[in-house]
This record gives structure tokens, sequence and C-alpha cells, in this order.
């Protein structure tokens, strides 16, 4: 089936399985319609109210004053590569997006977070196909309907960032796992469109490869289980996976950069996951979520409300009854069993071992590399042996099917269904694995997961609800808990200072004379988004030989009480004979105007 005549939605392969009624095509999209006008609604609806926050200032396009910026100005697409691979700790796929977005929409805040707004809202009918192409249609205009409601999907859908992005492209990647599945030739062309979504998805977000690798675990256990030849799909995801793999040699690097806080409490994480994906906020460091501009919450505080436990208990059980239901999921045996060549893998590896080579010069040669590298060196070696392990697994394949299933027949779910149920469930258990040993949690990364737990979720309410009533009061409980989180959401933001307010309030009150003192930090940063003309007089180091060469100018010394415990000591020791004229008070921020005694 070529990409261009994809349709939504596609007709299933007959199946022994009673039909699902779908009712009227027309209705179908009317209902759809709806849903996306309303999670439109509440992406777009005053999009740019919001201060920007540090983790937006790494959109490329955004001028910054040189060497007092973090991050530095990012103009160019080479600029954008290296930045990112040297002082961040996420792929650069989304920022080179980015990079194309800006130059032609420019860098307003509604323009940086369009792009995430619409991805968002995008995602709503994709959660809708994947139910139907699973056969579970109620299941899938529920989730669709939760999903476009959602506050944690809201809230990062109204943040420049990569997370919408990542979980459009594993829904997209997902859907198209099941069309091709379901046909005996795959065409080229889907094939390409399938290598290209996953590539663009391990270059997206780091989490992104447990998607991947979910999809590989479905695939193989489908004809494992039924003791099928080696599919064509699972050909093309090796070959996917060793092109990408110089990504993950970059992010073995990435990880000598400056790290977020993030959280290894399972616990915490696993019961916010599991009610319908942080319906409700978890403020703190590692969610990257605060509130009030007050005192920033610990992320592990276990306390909860009883009727934020009472849902929580609710949750569980819709988990439970919709895993038994998608696990019971017919299997979809790959029929089409041509694919990429042990020709391919190796020559794969090969471009893959020169990438990961090109960088190691590029960084040596231009750059100042952390020992971070050294790691990446011993990795140069992945692309290679992942083709090796690709051409062993093709050649000893009869055998693998033989041993394994029995067990895989008995134990590992193989159907349509299942894979949404493996893909709720086995990537957070692998975080939660590394966790033990390196904290590795938090609420935006899991974004891209969410889909698929709220269809087990919304599976779980299909099967408890058969009764109408007990339907529609599931219903009504759920859809009130998330207008609830909608609304707390709404409380929080990204950052600890309203940049927007505070620069509105002191661009009018600053001379042409006047020097502005602040810390060279990411949290100050954010400002030069909003006081975007005059750097010349913004001092980032060296205060006290600023105030010599302008003896009688005014300073503005900026504060930002919720990162600086006070001003810094060479501050206050150059303005040690300046008396406070004014202070301009905002949200997370404090402009103090020192005057020449």
């Amino acid at each position: 089936m070529a990409v261009g005549n994809l349709q939504m939605p596609v007709a299933p392969a007959p199946v022994a399985t009673p039909a699902v009624a779908t009712g009227s095509p027309w209705l179908t999209i009317a209902g759809l319609a709806l849903l996306v006008v309303v999670g439109g609604f509440l992406r777009l609806y005053n999009l740019d109210a919001k201060s920007v926050s540090h983790v937006e200032m790494y959109v490329p396009g955004i001028r910054l004053p040189h060497g007092i910026s973090v991050p530095e100005e990012r103009l160019t697409l080479v600029k954008v590569v290296t930045s990112t691979l040297n002082s961040d700790t996420h792929p650069p796929g989304y920022y080179a997006l980015m990079w194309v977005w800006t130059k032609s929409f420019g860098t307003s805040a509604w323009s940086i977070r369009l792009p995430s707004a619409l991805l968002g809202t995008a995602c709503i009918p994709l959660v809708f196909w994947l139910g139907y192409l699973t056969r579970q249609t109620m299941a899938g205009w529920i989730a669709a309907g939760l999903l476009a409601i959602n506050g944690h999907q809201v809230f990062w859908s109204d943040v420049a960032r990569m997370f919408t992005l990542a979980c459009f492209l594993g829904l997209f990647a997902t859907i198209l796992l099941l069309l091709m599945i379901r046909q005996r030739h795959v065409s080229p062309s889907l094939q390409l469109t399938y290598v290209a979504v996953l590539l663009l998805g391990v270059s997206t977000h780091i989490f992104f490869w447990l998607i991947v690798g979910c999809h590989m675990l479905w695939t193989a256990g489908n004809a494992w289980g039924e003791r099928q030849p080696m599919p064509g799909l699972l050909k093309l995801q090796l070959v996917a996976v060793i092109l990408g793999s110089p990504l993950l040699a970059f992010a073995a690097y990435q990880n000598g950069n400056t790290l977020a806080t993030l959280s290894s409490n399972i616990l915490i994480y696993a019961r916010e996951f599991l009610q319908f994906s942080f319906a409700f906020p978890l403020l703190g460091y590692s969610s990257g979520l605060f509130g009030d501009y007050g005192r920033i919450p610990d992320v592990d505080n276990p306390h909860l409300s009883l009727a934020r436990w009472l849902f929580f208990l609710v949750s569980l059980v819709l988990f439970v009854a919709g895993s038994g239901t998608l696990r019971r999921s017919q299997a979809s045996i790959a029929r089409d069993t041509s694919g990429p060549s042990a020709k391919a893998w190796l020559w794969s590896g090969m471009f893959a071992t020169l990438a990961i080579l090109a960088f190691i010069w590029t960084a040596r040669t231009f750059a100042r590399p952390h020992e971070a590298l050294q790691t990446t060196e011993r990795m140069t070696i992945i692309p290679m042996l992942l083709a090796v392990t690709a051409v062993l697994v093709e050649g000893n394949w009869t055998r693998l099917s033989s041993w394994s299933s029995v067990v895989l027949r008995e134990r590992l779910p193989a159907g349509d269904g299942a894979l949404v149920l493996i893909l709720a469930t086995v990537p957070f258990l692998l975080l939660a694995f590394v966790s033990i040993f390196k904290p590795i949690f938090n609420a935006r990364g899991l974004l891209p997961l969410a889909p698929y737990i709220l269809l087990v979720l919304a599976a779980g309410i299909v099967r408890l609800g058969r009764n109408p009533l007990v339907l529609v009061t599931i219903l009504v409980a759920v859809c009130a808990a998330h207008y609830s989180g909608l609304r707390a959401y709404r409380a929080v933001s990204a950052g600890r200072a309203d940049y927007k307010s505070f620069a509105a309030a002191l661009r009018p009150q600053i001379g042409r004379t006047d020097l502005v003192f602040l810390y060279p930090e990411f949290y100050s940063t954010p400002m030069f988004f909003y006081m975007n003309s005059n750097w010349d007089r913004v001092v980032a180091r060296n205060y006290a030989a600023a105030c010599g060469a302008n003896p009688h100018a005014r300073v503005w010394a900026l504060w930002f009480d919720h990162y600086e415990p006070r001003l810094s000591s060479s501050m206050q020791q150059c303005l040690a004979n300046y008396h406070i004229a004014r202070v301009i008070q905002a949200e997370g921020g404090k402009a103090m105007l020192y005057v020449a005694e």
C-alpha cells in the first residue's frame, strides 16, 4: 500500500472474532472532528500567554547575546547539531526540524510553540485509529477523548519541546506496523516510510528506542509463537536499529553533559503513570513542573488525598481489566517474509560506523571533548556488532523459533491488542530497572507512552462498563478527574520565574545609559527573549570594571530569588558604594536599581 493512499480507518483483515460495528463513516468523521476541535482549542487557546521558560530557549533561531546566554545562540544548522551534542541530553532531531520552522515562521512565543500544539492535537485521531486497528473501536473513542482533555498532554503541547513530536511519531510508527503486518506484499514506499519514522523518532527522544524495541519484540513474538519464517518487517526493523545506532553512541557522549535532576522513585511514577498518564500534576524538578513560584515540593512525597487514592484504585482495576482484554486479542501473522538481506545490514553497519568515526574526529578537532568521548569510541563497534547479530539471527531463525514457540505462546501476548499492552508496560518496566542504578524517571519523558496506557485503561472501561449505567458512571468519574487535573495544570509552569511580566515591568524603567547586571545562567537567559535590544548594556561578569568605566551610570541588578539565594558576592562588592533607589518585583524575579552615592 503506498503511503499516499493511506486512509483512516483501514479495514482489518478478516478474522474469526465478531466484527466490530463502526457506524456511519460520516458519524466517525464528525466525532473525530469534534474531539480534534476540543483538543485543539485546549492546546491553541492563549498559546503564548505563559512566559517562556529556560527549556524553550534551546529552540534554534532565537537571537541571544554572545557569551552570556545559556544556551548559546543557535542560528545555523551546524551550530544546532554541535551545540545539542555538546551541551544537551536530547538527540538533535527536534532542534533540526525547528531550525527549518523558525527560518520560515519566526521565533515568537506563539510560533515556537505552534508545532508542539499541532502535533499534540494530531495525536487524538491517531489514538482512535490505533484502537480501530486493534479491534477496540469503543476503547479507541474513549482513549481519543481522554487524550484530548488530558492535562499532562495539553500542558506539554503548549511548550516548545520534543515530547509531542515523539508521541506523534510513536503512534504513527505503530499504526504503520499494524498496517504492514496484514499485507502479503508490503510496498517499498510503505517500508521506507516506516524506517524513516523510526529513525526520526530515535533522533527526537532517547526513550523512543523503547518503542522500537517493543515493535521488534512483538513482531518476533508473533512469528516465533506460530513458527513462521523470519518476517520481512523484523528485517526492516533491524535496518532501522543499525542505521540509528550512532545516536546511541552520541547519547553516551551526551551523558557527560550536565543532566537534569531526575527521579528513581519507581512507585511514585508507577502510581501517577497508571492514573491515566499523569492526569494530575506531579510537581518538582524531575517532573519539570512547578507550582505557584513558591517552595519547590518534594516529588517523592507520597501523601495524597483520599479522593486521589480512590482514583488510583479505580485506575488499577481498569488497568487489570483492560490488560485481560488486550492479552486475548487474536495474533497477527506477518505474511511478507521478503525484506532487506544480510548485505543491507552489513552496508548499514558500515555507514553507521563511519558516522560515529566522523563524530569522534569532529569532536577532537573542533571542540573540547570531555571524558565521555572515550565511551563513544568504544561504541564504534556497535553498528557492525548489530549487523552481525542480525545475520546470525536470520541464519538460526528456525532453531530460535522451535526453542521459543512453546514459551512465547503461553507467556508473551502476541495479538494486535497485545502490541498496545506491550507498549504500555514494557518501556516503563525497563525504565524502572535502569532507575535502580541511575535516576531516569521524568514525567515529560513518559508522554510518548501515554496513548498506550490510555488505550489499556479505556479497554478496561469498556469491559467493566457492559452495563450502560456502569459505563456512564465510570466515564463521569474519569472525566471529572480529568477536568480537575486540567484545571490544576493551568496553575503550573515549566519555569520558576515569570519572565514575561518581569521584562514588561522592567523595560520602561531602564534608561539609555543604565547598566544591567545579571548572573549568566540558564535561569537568566529567558529574559533576553523579551529584552531583545541594548545588550551592550548587559554585564554578566567583570562587574567592577563596568562600574569603573561608567562611574555615573545607574545599575539594575537582576535577582531570580527561586534560583539564587542572594546577589552574587562580586555584584555586592562593586555596588557597596551604591544605594537602592527602586525595586521592581515579579513572580520569581526582582530588579533593584542602584544609584551611586
